[in-house]
């Protein structure tokens, strides 16, 4: 039944809430009725609504739950005198107070005997109107925690929960949408849901890993509008960890694969790409062993970024480009296992010191051509960064040279970190072979980008055509 309640004359205001409060204690199970269901408030302007979410927003005992023009209040932390604080005008009304006083509030699905109750004992100060409950939509909400079989919060990245209906005429039904794990393995879906006679949906909460595949589910029938189900995904690992350089600067977007190792041979039980911060992360089960055993002997291979993710067989490698690192054998690995990586600079370059710069330059720069800053920009950017100014000069020498003379970026930078001239008519007067030898010395280097490898004879042959041209001799005057 529902039982809506209009207070007649409100106006000693804390008179008649005390008597709420009392009676509503002492009608049997209705205290804890309110505080599972809440209250509602009816017939919401727009502007109303948008008032009691500022009212109620950031409230630590309040939740307020919209739907259509209604707004249903939860009280939380299990105590109705929480009320006190929203309805009575200390030290100014709020908005939900007025349309309290004003307008009533009604309690939903409360029984006959409770609903008569009310009315008979709330006689003096309110109108309790009783009525049929109407069907409708209501939010219900389930949460809990992901654990592993040990009883380890699962805190792998990328794994989803859903909630489900079980229907028999139509099988799974979505509930609310996909919440992402938590990092403490926690999560909490809500949903809207209408009875249609029924007491609770049958509940079916299932977890699903980053390739959208369903690892456990947990079922519960004719569930109530608030429910705590915990999980547990059986045979899952995870395998974890950071690729560095030696002096433990970060190595992004190389290729991490986790092997099972046998005797004579490995099975790849997952690959994945690290983050910006060389973070890795592969979570694989247990039925991917070739063998009859409950853990992995466990190997972590690094493999160059232009290798591809393509093309692996169960040994795994073998299609790919150059590994450049791989961990000692973890024997029978735990279900979460650390393997942080350290790779030689001699293994793996990875971005030249140009590509470096350029990266450290464009936040701080934004859309200022790189060929028109000043030696005042160069000044404030040595200071923001860890460029010498020289090479700052450099950088900005080698886009005005791309600009003026349409040189490929950073041959001219090449050029100049060898200690050849800054002067284009005196760098022209260099034979061929001598630049062909500052390039090649800032591709070993890895100062200069590696695409340019292919490139050397026709930057070359390009920087080498400008001295027929009038372009020596403008610069000359220029300067």
């Amino acid at each position: 039944m529902r039982a809506t309640i209009q207070f007649s004359h409100p106006d000693k205001k804390l008179a008649i809430l005390q008597k709420l409060l009392t009676v509503v204690k002492g009608i049997k199970n209705l205290r804890q009725h309110i505080l599972a269901r809440g209250i509602l408030l009816e017939r919401l302007s727009a502007s109303e609504i948008e008032k009691l979410k500022e009212t109620l927003a950031g409230s630590n005992n309040f939740k307020c739950i919209i739907a259509g023009n209604s707004a249903r209040v939860i009280i939380i932390g299990g105590e109705l005198r929480a009320l006190s604080g929203l309805v009575l005008p200390i030290p100014r009304q709020s908005d939900f107070a007025r349309i309290f006083w004003e307008r009533g509030f009604t309690l939903e699905e409360v029984s006959s005997d409770q609903a008569e109750s009310l009315r008979d004992q709330l006689d003096a100060i309110a109108t309790v109107t009783v009525s049929p409950d109407i069907a409708q939509i209501r939010i219900y909400t389930v949460s809990g925690q992901v654990c592993q079989d040990d009883g380890a919060p699962l805190t792998a990245r990328g794994f989803t929960v859903r909630a489900f209906d079980s229907l028999p005429a139509r099988g799974l039904l979505p509930c609310g949408s996909a919440a992402a794990l938590q990092p403490d393995g926690s999560y909490r879906v809500d949903y809207a849901w209408r009875s249609n006679g029924r007491t609770g949906p049958d509940l079916v909460v299932r977890v699903f890993d980053a390739e959208r595949s369903v690892v456990a589910e947990s079922r519960k029938p004719s569930a109530a509008i608030q429910e705590f189900l915990d999980i547990t995904v059986e045979a899952l690992c995870i395998v974890r960890g950071r690729t560095r350089y030696p002096d433990g600067a970060p190595l992004p977007n190389v290729i991490v694969r986790a092997f099972d190792r046998d005797l004579r041979s490995e099975i790849l039980l997952g690959q994945t790409v690290t983050d910006a911060d060389g973070f890795y992360e592969i979570p694989y089960n247990t039925g991917q062993f070739s063998t009859k055993k409950a853990r992995a002997d466990l190997i972590i291979r690094v493999f160059e970024p232009d290798s591809g993710m393509e093309g692996q067989g169960a040994e795994g490698g073998a299609d790919g480009g150059e590994e450049i690192a791989v961990s000692d054998i973890v024997f029978n690995a735990p279900l979460q296992q650390a393997i942080d990586l350290e790779i030689a600079s001699s293994k793996f370059l990875g971005p030249s010191e140009y590509e470096r710069h350029m990266d450290e330059l464009k936040p701080l720069i934004g859309n200022e051509p790189v060929q028109e800053l000043t030696d005042d920009d160069l000044n404030f950017l040595n200071g923001k960064t860890s460029i010498s100014f020289e090479q700052l000069h450099y950088v900005r020498l080698d886009a005005q040279w791309s600009f003026q003379y349409e040189l490929e970026p950073a041959v001219a930078y090449g050029f100049f970190r060898q200690g050849l001239p800054t002067e284009l008519d005196h760098l022209l007067t260099e034979k061929s072979s001598r630049l062909r030898n500052a390039l090649e010395a800032s591709l070993a280097q890895n100062i200069i980008p590696a695409v340019i490898a292919g490139q050397i004879d026709q930057s070359i042959d390009q920087l080498l055509s400008l001295a027929d041209s009038r372009v020596v001799e403008l610069d000359r005057k220029a300067r």
